[in-house]
């Protein structure tokens, strides 16, 4: 039998199965996460909550709506139904609990364009961002990243076009070869209103994309 009858017999296979009811159901839905992207939280459920929130997703899991549990400065931390908490900063991510691996904590270089609100047009700014891990544990590994702008797209955020900057921050020399591009939507304000971060070696990468926004209170 060769390789064609092998797919279109196991393809055949897995559809009776699913169309049966049986625990290979389970298995179809997972593969089907692997050839689509998963679905957006809807409207309808981040309006019920009255709260900011964030959608997030690790790697190509099903997405979830995170909620603004508390402000610490400027440090906001995010809590999941199931318990992972999801610090950021500026909207980036600075510390991650809840999984296996854990980001304790991560020091962002003062010159980062998202902490500065000064962006780059052409140039490629160089920065050092220092990450502590637990699970293995690892203190303060320095890693070398480029920041530069790559293009202005436009995004739709839960029926609302918004037209952003992509920039990309790229990981270069580090002690452990661990290789990212992490990749931010800013706004015209400034702000990051989608990203997707590498924020452990042993996690796939974060994707947040901002569905109710956070808004200082005024003095």
């Amino acid at each position: 039998m060769n390789k064609l009858n092998i797919v279109l017999v196991f393809s055949t296979f897995l559809f009776i199965s699913c169309s049966s009811g049986s625990i290979y159901s389970e298995l179809f839905n997972n593969l089907g996460i692997l050839f689509k992207s998963p679905s957006d939280i809807s409207q309808e459920e981040i309006n019920s909550v009255k709260y900011s929130t964030m959608q997030v997703r690790i790697g190509r899991s099903p997405n979830t709506l995170i909620v603004l549990e508390e402000v610490q400065d400027d440090i906001l931390k995010w809590t999941s139904s199931n318990f992972v908490k999801i610090y950021t900063r500026e909207g980036m991510i600075i510390k991650v609990s809840g999984l296996e691996n854990e980001l304790e904590i991560k020091d962002i270089d003062k010159r980062h364009p998202i902490l500065t609100k000064n962006y780059p047009e052409k140039d490629v700014i160089n920065l050092t961002n220092f990450y502590t891990f637990s699970n293995p544990d690892l203190h303060l590994l320095p890693v070398k990243t480029s920041f530069r702008f790559d293009k202005i797209e436009k995004i739709n955020i839960m029926g609302e076009e918004i037209l952003t900057n992509v920039y990309l921050e790229e990981a270069k020399d580090n002690l452990i070869s661990w290789n990212f591009i992490n990749k931010y939507w800013i706004n015209f304000d400034g702000e990051i209103v989608k990203s997707i971060e590498s924020f452990t070696p042993r996690n796939q990468s974060a994707h947040i994309l901002v569905t109710n926004k956070y808004k200082k209170p005024e003095d």
